[in-house]
């Protein structure tokens, strides 16, 4: 398998960890993530351990409008500013706690609580596993802070391939149990 790299990046946890910083932080207060320079640090951050970068893949529920309210996304045909990264809108909404208030929660208690999406850990996890299967990517990191996908990661390994965590702020806990 060559050294070729992908990073998944988990929308959920991707918008917890802006409103956490924009908390914590006065000077993110009111600015939104830049994707293209997110995409840019993850890449250089990683290149060591990861090798080629083939993708960052950015996985949102359908029409989630933080989409347009936390992220600067970079017009497709923008030149030099849609490389190496695709979002991926998949899974529908569901009833469920609002995250403006699951954000309310001590950070341990969060994934006691239904989340707003059905199906996108589903479809994140079986684009990684063909990704893995097929050879196409050898490595992989993740942002993320789900214990559901600790399965996911097993299985990876299990393929051959190597798997990473990371977060968007190095303050930032990563779930341990």
């Amino acid at each position: 398998m060559d050294n070729r790299g992908y990073f998944i990046i988990d929308g959920s946890h991707l918008f917890s960890s802006i409103h956490e910083l924009q908390r914590t932080k006065t000077e993110y207060a009111g600015k939104k993530l830049n994707i293209s320079l997110l995409t840019e640090a993850l890449m250089r951050k990683w290149s060591l351990w990861v090798g080629a970068t083939i993708r960052v893949v950015y996985y949102f529920k359908k029409n989630d409008n933080r989409l347009k309210t936390m992220l600067d996304i970079p017009a497709e045909d923008e030149p030099g500013k849609k490389n190496h990264w695709q979002i991926k809108e998949c899974g529908e909404p569901v009833d469920a706690v609002p995250d403006e208030q699951l954000q309310k929660l001590d950070a341990q208690y969060r994934d006691h609580f239904v989340r707003q999406e059905k199906g996108l850990d589903g479809k994140l996890i079986c684009d990684v596993l063909m990704l893995v299967s097929s050879g196409n990517a050898s490595n992989i990191v993740f942002l993320v802070n789900d214990r559901d996908y600790i399965p996911l990661f097993e299985s990876v390994q299990a393929l051959g391939g190597n798997t990473y965590l990371t977060a968007l702020d190095g303050s930032q806990n990563i779930q341990k149990s």
